[in-house]
């Protein structure tokens, strides 16, 4: 068994004891005739006070308290142990009234997101280790825009008058300059895909049978420049999903814990 089955075995296993304790302790406080919506809602909102504090200090990464790993994987664990708190808490799937209804849905969306950023955390290096040894920062990613379309310019200058050269340069000017100089579609961003590529691609590849030996060269490296830049437009799509969900989530959890809050005071002043 490997180090990494291990690891979740074992906090797959602490969270499910953690689960069976807090069961247990609602059905005593119940035969106890005690208040066990307080105990449910109470841990509820503690561990999303808890799971907050974890995502800042995944954000904090010089603080020698563990690997980020290990605090990745609390917080997903964690996560867990807050949806089955929730789910004794509130046994319903949808609960009505406007203030209790606007919590839950605040819930079952910050769970959803944290349900995708796990989905993503998983998949995301995949994709971008499928990319190459390529892989920009996202920072980085518009300065890289413009040196492929300053290169691409670069490789216009240098053509000969030539008929040749004018047919490529006919079609850079209206099919390669734009696509170099423009950014990714909302579409692409939220679907990223391969047509763009291919489109070029297979009409740079129509233009062979008009060009000689110079054209045809440069026509290879504006293939070259376009797969270069589909690449770097797939790293900016995958990246900004993520930060985006970065933001949503956070924001949800923010709200929720806000509104959490308020919702344990209103219970507390009303039970008397």
């Amino acid at each position: 068994m490997n180090r990494f089955l291990k690891r979740r075995c074992l906090g797959s296993s602490l969270t499910a004891v953690a689960i069976a304790i807090l069961v247990l302790a609602t059905w005593v406080t119940k035969q106890r005739l005690g208040h066990a919506a307080f105990l449910t809602g109470g841990t509820t909102l503690a561990c999303v006070f808890l799971l907050i504090l974890i995502g800042l200090r995944r954000r904090v990464p010089m603080l020698p308290l563990l690997s980020m790993s290990t605090w990745v994987q609390i917080h997903v664990y964690t996560g867990w142990f807050v949806l089955a708190a929730y789910c004794l808490h509130v046994p319903r799937l949808f609960v009505s009234g406007m203030f209790e209804g606007g919590l839950a849905t605040l819930f079952w969306g910050c769970m959803g997101s944290g349900f995708y950023g796990l989905y993503a955390s998983r998949r995301l290096p995949r994709k971008l280790s499928a990319v190459g040894n390529n892989e920009v920062r996202f920072e980085q990613i518009g300065w890289q825009r413009h040196a492929i379309a300053e290169a691409a310019d670069a490789l216009l200058q240098e053509l000969k008058a030539t008929p040749a050269a004018v047919v490529l340069a006919d079609f850079y000017r209206a099919s390669l300059q734009p696509f170099f100089l423009g950014r990714p579609s909302a579409a692409y961003v939220a679907i990223p895909n391969g047509t763009r590529r291919r489109r070029l691609l297979n009409r740079l590849g129509d233009l062979d049978r008009y060009l000689e030996d110079q054209t045809r060269q440069t026509a290879n490296r504006y293939a070259a420049l376009v797969r270069l830049r589909d690449d770097l437009d797939y790293q900016y799509a995958l990246q900004f999903r993520m930060r985006v969900w970065l933001i949503v989530h956070a924001a949800l959890s923010i709200g929720l814990l806000t509104w959490g809050c308020l919702h344990a005071l209103l219970a507390i002043r009303f039970s008397g």
